[in-house]
């Protein structure tokens, strides 16, 4: 019998006896792959989370930080909700929230949605995703308002993707505050826009 080794430590193989007729593979098997702790694990897909860490995450909306907000998202306009898209949610998001908050007027929140899959990477216009649900406005309604700053004045607001590492446990119409309070002590990660609006 021929002995042949990748790598020479010293040893001899015995030679084998009459009976032993069969060979063992040393190989690893192709659907497995060796981690840095010397075990191995299986293969698998990438997953729709990220590790949670110093990952920075964004959201698009369509104006870009710190400029105008489109008129047709405000009350001069169609007053309807952006389009956006955010980065893929951190490991161990079980919800996603988004809220529009004018942070020259503290006390009027323009919209609180929460109950979004943390698997969506995308809102489209003017839309509420199956299972999501929204908290009364600053207008005293279930959804979204936008920006209507008073006549002559320019605010800032700021537009949030909300990362829920838990859920709120809350229902169309809660009050803002309060599902802002439940997304603050269940939020895992975040990340924001800010835009201006004034009106004539």
């Amino acid at each position: 019998m021929v002995v042949a080794a990748c790598n020479d430590d010293g040893r001899v193989l015995r030679d084998a006896k009459p009976d032993q007729t069969q060979s063992i593979s040393t190989t690893v098997a192709p659907d497995t792959v060796v981690v840095d702790d010397g075990s191995s694990d299986s293969l698998s897909s990438p997953s729709s989370t990220l590790p949670l860490g110093d990952e920075e995450y964004t959201v698009t909306a369509p104006w870009d930080a710190g400029t105008a907000i489109d008129p047709r998202y405000t009350c001069n306009g169609d007053n309807i909700a952006p389009a956006l898209s955010w980065s893929v949610a951190p490991e161990g998001t079980v919800e996603i929230a988004i809220s529009l908050r004018d942070i020259d007027a503290p006390g009027f929140t323009h919209w609180v949605i929460a109950g979004i899959s943390p698997e969506q990477i995308a809102l489209a216009e003017d839309t509420v995703p199956v299972g999501a649900y929204q908290a009364v406005n600053g207008a005293g309604a279930v959804g979204y308002t936008g920006p209507c700053p008073p006549a002559g004045s320019a605010h800032t607001y700021v537009l949030t993707v909300h990362y829920l590492g838990s859920q709120t446990n809350l229902t169309d119409g809660a009050a803002a505050e309060e599902l802002l309070d439940g997304i603050s002590v269940a939020e895992i990660a975040s990340a924001e826009v800010d835009g201006t609006f004034s009106r004539a």
